[in-house]
């Protein structure tokens, strides 16, 4: 048996927004704790997250929900240093602060899989795996990666051995863990459109959380009225899939065609990374300018082919060379086999 002495406690670190800290974060904290015997979980609200529009919703009043929502829950502790740093918050540097704060305790950095797919774009992303294992939790859509090609560009030099679970690192004694979550696709940006537009969110949020949002009146104000709010969306897609270097990105207006949307988007990848990168990408900034979300997406297991339908419009993420095969683009140019019959000339 192990010397109880040189065990180092487990401790699990979540960062974030927290805007609003909602259900499907508790279910996360819980789930972890108890699948990998985490003695606590530190939460680090940010001040300023990088890549994200400034929160209409200070710190403070991040802070105040997430102290009410978790007061009942020991094993959660909250940590403000990234508030109490202000400016952008890196999460590099909290992982670094806690390391350096307590030398006997095992960091896991936890983190969902959409943020996963995008890790090798963080800033100093190495320096978080040599003093942190990470966790990655599920997310409804999207699938754990299966082959070196799924993972992020720049994880995949430092693997070592990969096993269905759990990544071996090279470059220190740390590991990848994947965990599963139960079915609790909740999303902070879909409850503030739903604040927004007056709906209730008692269902998905915590009940201390609810009513500090009644009593302060928040997520109610500044409101932006848009003229034309698909128009806006198909302009902002198209310049963030082009600053993502997404290949041929091509528009097309389809509300004279009988389908049940009225305008696609067609983009390409040049391997499944990059049309898995791309998806994550442009659904995030989306949600983060929109706060929406797709009524539904296909295709993220393969990566082959990647549909994300937001009603009106549909964006297509094809890797080359199943968009070279299927050429959607010919056939939204061409006339639909409904139209032709539509435009024949009367007996």
């Amino acid at each position: 048996m192990p010397d109880k002495r040189f065990l180092k406690f487990k401790t699990g670190v979540i960062g974030g927004s927290f805007n609003p800290f909602h259900l499907g974060h508790l279910n996360s904290l819980i789930t972890v704790r108890e699948k990998f015997a985490l003695g606590r979980i530190l939460v680090i609200p940010s001040y300023q997250t990088p890549l994200k529009r400034e929160s209409t919703v200070s710190p403070a009043h991040r802070w105040e929900m997430l102290k009410k929502s978790l007061s009942s829950y020991p094993f959660i502790k909250l940590d403000d240093q990234e508030i109490r740093r202000k400016g952008m918050s890196y999460s590099h540097q909290s992982i670094t602060q806690l390391a350096k704060d307590r030398d006997k305790q095992e960091l896991f950095f936890i983190m969902g899989l959409d943020q996963f797919f995008l890790f090798d774009l963080w800033k100093h992303f190495t320096e978080i795996l040599k003093k942190a294992n990470l966790i990655v939790t599920s997310r409804q859509s999207l699938s754990f990666p299966k082959k070196p090609s799924d993972f992020p560009e720049g994880l995949r030099p430092l693997i070592k051995n990969r096993l269905p679970k759990e990544i071996s690192l090279k470059s220190s004694e740390k590991k990848i863990y994947f965990c599963p979550l139960k079915d609790m696709d909740i999303d902070s940006s879909h409850i503030r459109q739903r604040l927004r537009e007056g709906k209730e969110v008692n269902h998905l949020i915590p009940k201390e959380v609810d009513s500090y949002i009644k009593e302060k009146g928040l997520y109610t104000k500044g409101k932006k009225e848009i003229k034309d709010p698909t128009q806006e969306l198909i302009n902002f897609s198209l310049k963030e899939l082009k600053k993502k270097k997404a290949g041929s990105v091509q528009f097309f207006d389809l509300r004279s065609k009988p389908l049940p949307f009225s305008f696609g988007l067609i983009v390409s990848g040049s391997n499944t990374r990059q049309t898995r990168t791309l998806s994550v990408y442009i659904r995030k900034k989306i949600k983060e300018r929109f706060g929406l979300l797709p009524i539904n997406e296909e295709g993220q297991g393969e990566a082959l082919w990647i549909a994300l339908d937001y009603g009106d419009l549909l964006i297509h993420i094809f890797q080359d060379y199943t968009k070279n095969f299927y050429k959607l683009e010919e056939i939204w140019k061409s006339p639909l086999p409904m139209e032709k019959e539509r435009n024949k000339d009367p007996v």
